[in-house]
């Protein structure tokens, strides 16, 4: 995109923006971390994808739920460097997030939905 010949005729409209722009997507570092955002946060979109939609999905969400968790702190032990029973500040905080808003939306029709599969 920045390095096309379009590029030279946008950023004659905002020069400083265009210059920002550019260093960005051209930086290694910045694209690091962009790819670490999406596989710690893969799995928790996975999980909405699999539960948005027509089909009965209420009482796979408990299973789903613990897999969830797990990918991401593996995700984030491994991108940290650490082993599994490691401790990381920033898996402490997603987890919590995640666990609030499990406690949130969690109630007993899921409770009885999962209870009442037979797998």
């Amino acid at each position: 995109m920045v390095i096309s010949d379009q590029w030279t005729a946008y950023k004659e409209d905002d020069v400083e923006k265009a210059v920002t722009v550019k260093e960005i997507i051209l930086n290694d570092v910045w694209w690091y971390k962009v790819d670490y955002i999406i596989a710690f946060t893969a799995p928790i979109y996975d999980m909405l994808r699999v539960t948005d939609t027509d089909k009965l999905t209420l009482h796979l969400v408990y299973d789903m739920w613990d897999t969830m968790i797990e990918k991401v702190r593996v995700t984030i032990l491994r991108h940290e460097g650490k082993e599994a029973n490691d401790q990381s500040t920033f898996y402490d905080v997603v987890y919590s997030i995640l666990i609030d808003r499990w406690t949130k939306s969690c109630t007993p029709l899921h409770c009885m939905a999962h209870s009442l599969n037979l797998r």
